[in-house]
């Protein structure tokens, strides 16, 4: 069943909990079905991007599931009247999904980051999952590149987690998701970083306030030009809701 979806942007965010969504993506591991999985994780800088960029948006549309990773879509889809349920942070989610794979001894592929960012991430997860068999390939090829591709199919794949950034992961998922099977992918961004310990995720008390962009701000003084996007998002969110018709009390509550 098809969530209902809060427009942010143009883009159908999938108003469920984190619980809510994992609960599918166990119904779908379980179906028998050749049909696939692809879940987009998207931030206010990706929604931004997607808002000016009308290939991009397309191809993320094809996704099955838009969850919102970033406080930042979830206090928007507030100010639009049309509020999601919660956050749903994307390596939460994909450590959610080892989860599901470890207890059904799954297959999963990790395709994205550097030769020694990709194989260090691997090892670590090849410990904490034991019953997980892994394999996998660096981020730095085309899209299009079909070696990569025959590499992964294979592999036969239950996952892909593609880390190579937006909009190339969604790139890769959209272009190539044809030539599997019954497989959930989704981008994860720079979640194999974190994984292999070359970047530090937020303190927990960032997380708790939400403020994890803050904190990879001040740790990382490269992403200021992409802190800088978030105004951007804020001014396109307040033309969104000015050219939106209001809508009567029951209209409204629908989305309660």
């Amino acid at each position: 069943m098809k969530p209902q979806t809060i427009n942010v942007l143009g883009l159908p965010f999938a108003n469920l909990t984190k619980y809510e969504m994992v609960e599918r993506i166990k119904y779908f591991v379980n179906q028998e079905t050749n049909d696939n999985l692809f879940v987009v994780t998207a931030n206010p800088e990706i929604a931004h991007y997607a808002y000016n960029n009308n290939h991009y948006q397309r191809r993320i549309k094809h996704a099955d599931y838009i969850v919102p990773d970033g406080i930042g879509i979830v206090k928007a889809a507030k100010y639009l009247n049309t509020p999601l349920k919660e956050r749903i942070p994307g390596i939460e989610l994909m450590e959610e999904m080892l989860n599901i794979a470890n207890a059904s001894s799954k297959r999963v592929f990790l395709l994205g980051s550097s030769k020694e960012g990709v194989k260090a991430t691997r090892k670590i997860l090849e410990e904490q999952y034991p019953n997980i068999t892994f394999d996998h390939k660096h981020g730095y090829k085309h899209v299009l590149d079909y070696k990569v591709t025959k590499k992964i199919k294979k592999f036969e794949p239950d996952f892909i987690f593609a880390a190579m950034g937006f909009p190339k992961q969604e790139d890769w998922i959209y272009y190539n998701r044809h030539h599997f099977k019954h497989t959930v992918m989704m981008g994860v961004g720079g979640s194999f970083d974190v994984i292999s310990g070359n970047v530090k995720r937020a303190p927990n008390m960032f997380i708790k306030l939400n403020l994890e962009w803050l904190y990879r701000i001040i740790t990382d003084l490269k992403r200021v030009n992409r802190a800088l996007k978030i105004p951007l998002f804020l001014k396109e969110v307040q033309f969104q809701k000015s050219s939106t018709p209001k809508k009567n009390k029951y209209e409204y509550m629908k989305y309660k």
